[in-house]
């Protein structure tokens, strides 16, 4: 299983990375857009998705496995 997507807030704007580290490029005016961006991410990676509050704290995590349908083409 590959390191999960997380969504997480920066300063001012909302953002996602892989496994805590590597930022995904874009940057959200809110948690619910950057949320949307993660989780479709997490889906095709088949991954758990993490969603951090604005002063960081977990407050969801979902896991999505890999459907074949969804792998890139």
């Amino acid at each position: 299983m590959g390191e999960p997507i997380e969504t997480y807030c920066d300063g001012e704007v909302w953002r996602n990375r892989v496994g805590g580290r590597e930022a995904l490029p874009g940057e959200y005016r809110t948690r619910e857009a950057a949320a949307e961006v993660g989780r479709s991410e997490a889906r095709v990676r088949g991954v758990q998705h993490v969603i951090r509050s604005a002063d960081g704290r977990v407050v969801e995590r979902n896991r999505y496995p890999r459907r074949s349908d969804e792998l890139p083409s």
